[in-house]
């Protein structure tokens, strides 16, 4: 076993990636470096961390170490709000019992003092009709961290996804004749406002102007949003590696030349990943957020870029524009 720094992970984000492409089940996007790195340096940056790999980098345990309410200290995945990714994943995670990386990674576990309680977030949903790839993932990283103490699994996050395999006509094929007709009225008003959306995605501006817009909607007025200095940093540092990659799709609504909204997301392999969408109050009445998603599907379409178009975690009103919803499940080993 290997342990890394968090520079070092990011140097191997080419590896890190494709073990987490090997991992049937887990969030693709959010286990991989786009996000966890970004999310890990915004939210716990001077935090100690445990990142184990092996040689062969076909497996990755990645912890930090945090303190619960009750001050218990806690071992848990790059990024302590959500819980979208695995942070055990690879293709030798799982194998014959003893011998998977995972078993390892547990070893090297139990040897440490400073943790009372695992969290793993992430791990594919088991259903009796669901698919055995995904069992033998969850099954498997269960069985390798259960010498460590008592195991518990709970529900975990669920997201909203979006079908483009048909592409932009058969997703919107699906949608209810009232969500048709409302888009259609919604694009109508805006047209009649001057609206227009434009690329930002190579604006070396592009922060800076997500920021003006943020501070302007009611996220920003209410404190939320993007405008904390945990998420300034996550979202900058996201915006900048997105850009180098060629992933960051950016688009912002203009009226009069003045910007209303934008929405942000990446793309990594054939799934697109929604991130941030936000407004000025004053644009509210123009169904903003509707069109800038709207846009953001079409271009998905017009440049064949994604069959999946992940909206995150699950909101009311996000369940319009999905078509599935997939739920992980967390488990939580107890060594007290």
């Amino acid at each position: 076993m290997e342990e890394l720094s968090l520079q070092d992970l990011d140097d191997l984000w080419p590896e890190v990636e494709h073990a987490v492409d090997a991992t049937p089940g887990i969030d693709p996007w959010c286990s991989g470096p786009d996000w966890s790195v970004p999310v890990a340096s915004g939210f716990a940056p001077d935090a100690e961390r445990l990142l184990l790999t092996n040689d062969e980098r076909t497996g990755f345990a990645l912890f930090t170490v945090y303190h619960a309410a009750d001050e218990i200290p806690l071992l848990s995945g790059l990024e302590p709000l959500w819980g979208f990714g695995s942070p055990i994943f690879g293709p030798a995670a799982v194998g014959p019992p003893g011998n998977s990386f995972t078993d390892a990674a547990a070893r090297a576990l139990s040897a440490r003092p400073d943790w009372q309680v695992l969290y793993i977030p992430g791990l594919p949903m088991v259903t009796e009709d669901g698919d055995p790839e995904h069992r033998r993932v969850t099954v498997g990283i269960a069985g390798a961290l259960s010498t460590l103490g008592r195991l518990r699994l709970s529900e975990g996050i669920t997201r909203q996804l979006a079908d483009l395999t048909d592409g932009h006509d058969g997703w919107l094929a699906r949608r209810s004749p009232r969500f048709r007709r409302n888009l259609r009225q919604a694009h109508a008003r805006a047209e009649s406002k001057g609206l227009t959306i434009v690329d930002a995605s190579e604006d070396p501006d592009l922060f800076d102007r997500i920021m003006t817009i943020e501070y302007q909607s009611w996220k920003g007025q209410e404190g939320s949003g993007i405008t904390s200095p945990e998420m300034t940093v996550m979202y900058r540092l996201m915006v900048e590696r997105l850009r180098a990659r060629k992933r960051l799709l950016a688009y912002v609504a203009t009226i009069d030349e003045r910007d209303v909204g934008y929405i942000l997301g990446g793309v990594r392999g054939r799934r697109y990943r929604g991130l941030q969408l936000s407004y000025t109050e004053d644009a509210r009445a123009l169904s903003v957020g509707n069109l800038l998603q709207h846009h953001q599907l079409l271009e998905l379409d017009r440049l064949n870029l994604a069959d999946i178009y992940d909206l995150g975690m699950d909101f009311d009103y996000k369940r319009r524009w999905a078509d599935r919803t997939e739920t992980s499940l967390a488990l939580i080993v107890d060594r007290r």
